[in-house]
């Protein structure tokens, strides 16, 4: 019976080791990022649905490869961290190659030639016909991509100002801010058509540009598979099809005949608040948590030992000094490199883009937190503690009864000030792809080109909450003066 049992574990263990391997093989997902916000490479229709050039070339690569695709929207500025971190298997978001860039990933075989192009008014026809035409004037261009690097080296005097997608371009182009901008002259034609702007090519191309997929340098088994696949899509016409698909209306119209999409009130409701109720549940847990550990926090910046106490101060200041964004990309995309380096399992410390959110928060919200905590501490005078301990009370029973009542009143303001730029401060999450409310309002803008008009919804959806906190704020403040703890003369 013993032999069986050790039979039947050994036989067991082989077929579930044989089941894994043959997943990761062949079932795995191919697992794509893009940034969801550039059309008519990627970007979200009218229906709600994901689409586009990138989109279909990565469904199609998934196919031949025989694994389910992933796709992953996230902000093109953290889009290479994310793929060194692990988070995704390759970028299929139009990323042109760089020498840079090929110092840090490995590239495919090129799956469309580009060309960069200046865009300008139609009215302003007359006065610019190249970039040297704008000199001293400001352009617009997308951050992080190689049409800002190249007019920010080769053109010093035009004023390159960078935005995080077209609609941001073509708001400040309509209000007259820039003069231009450089981008792909297929999608700035298909974009400025979808958007009904009369925005026209200025001159020649700027120069070619080879558009491929990175992968990271130890994953070369990959980038063979992915570029076996472009090659078969190639030889079959499947590219050729999908470029006419995407491009050849965009090429050969102008940009009067299409008017703005107009999305139906329940997608808009439907995207705008699932993604407010992301934003709402990474702050409160954010707040709940950081809130727990300000108070011990605070207590040691004030009363621990000297030596204790600047350890925590610096550290405290070294949080609150720097910027919370490299904070959460610190999280989100080192952290794991930083496992890698102690010799540890980078799943060891790779966090899924709301936990990483979330701790990041926390750790902010904390930080903050326990300084208003000091504060108010040092606010009761030290004669408050000395009167308890006469009284007969204990040293907990002098803190919880009588100094912090009188600390916590004078907490209330600044928490609540806490609070509420935490809540702001989420917007961040959407750089490494949290789908809060900013995302969302980006994606549809995306679709709509109305960028007010949902930003001011978030806005909206922002304050509704806000504002209570701030009221209620208020309320627990007057309430507790009426308890009977003034402020101390």
């Amino acid at each position: 019976m013993r032999l069986f049992w050790r039979q039947f574990i050994f036989t067991t263990l082989l077929l579930w080791m044989a089941a894994v391997t043959s997943a990761q093989d062949s079932g795995s997902p191919f697992r794509v990022a893009l940034t969801g916000k550039y059309p008519p490479m990627s970007f979200y229709s009218e229906e709600g649905e994901l689409t586009g050039y990138d989109v279909e070339v990565s469904k199609e690569i998934a196919r031949r490869l025989g694994r389910p695709v992933e796709i992953i929207t996230t902000e093109w500025a953290g889009i290479l961290a994310g793929l060194q971190a692990g988070r995704y298997d390759a970028i299929v978001g139009s990323m042109a190659v760089t020498p840079e860039r090929q110092e840090a990933v490995l590239f495919s075989e090129p799956y469309y030639i580009s060309g960069a192009q200046l865009f300008i008014r139609e009215e302003d026809r007359s006065l610019y016909s190249s970039l040297e035409d704008l000199n001293g004037k400001a352009i617009g261009a997308v951050t992080g991509t190689t049409y800002q690097h190249t007019v920010e080296s080769e053109y010093p005097e035009i004023d390159v100002r960078t935005y995080q997608g077209d609609p941001d371009i073509f708001q400040d182009m309509t209000a007259g801010r820039i003069d231009g901008f450089v981008t792909d002259k297929l999608v700035g034609l298909y974009n400025a058509k979808r958007a009904g702007k009369a925005f026209i090519p200025a001159g020649s191309l700027m120069y070619d540009e080879r558009i491929a997929i990175p992968v990271t340098k130890d994953n070369r088994q990959l980038l063979d598979q992915i570029n076996d696949a472009l090659r078969t899509m190639e030889n079959d016409g499947t590219l050729d099809d999908l470029k006419r698909k995407w491009f050849g209306d965009a090429a050969t119209t102008g940009a009067d005949s299409r008017q703005p999409v107009r999305l139906s009130t329940d997608m808009v409701m439907k995207r705008m608040l699932a993604g407010f109720a992301r934003t709402l549940f990474a702050a409160g847990v954010a707040i709940i948590i950081g809130f727990i550990l300000a108070i011990p926090f605070g207590v040691a910046l004030k009363s621990a030992p000297k030596g204790i106490r600047g350890a925590l101060q610096f550290l405290n200041d070294f949080v609150r000094g720097t910027p919370l964004l490299v904070q959460l990309l610190f999280v989100y995309a080192g952290a794991p490199q930083l496992g890698v380096a102690l010799g540890l399992p980078a799943e060891a410390f790779r966090l899924s883009p709301m936990q990483a959110g979330i701790l990041t928060l926390t750790i902010n919200a904390a930080a903050f937190m326990a300084e208003v905590v000091r504060s108010g501490l040092l606010a009761v005078p030290a004669g408050q503690t000395t009167g308890a301990l006469a009284l007969g009370l204990s040293r907990v029973q002098a803190f919880r009864y009588v100094v912090w009542p009188q600390a916590f009143r004078v907490m209330i303001p600044p928490l609540m000030n806490s609070i509420v730029a935490l809540l702001k401060d989420t917007a961040l999450l959407s750089v490494i792809s949290v789908a809060e409310v900013i995302t969302e309002a980006q994606k549809l803008i995306s679709i709509t080109y109305q960028p007010m008009k949902f930003y001011l919804f978030a806005a909206v959806l922002f304050f509704l909450v806000a504002w209570p906190l701030m009221k209620a704020s208020q309320r627990l403040e007057d309430r507790i003066r009426k308890r009977g703890y003034e402020e101390s003369a």
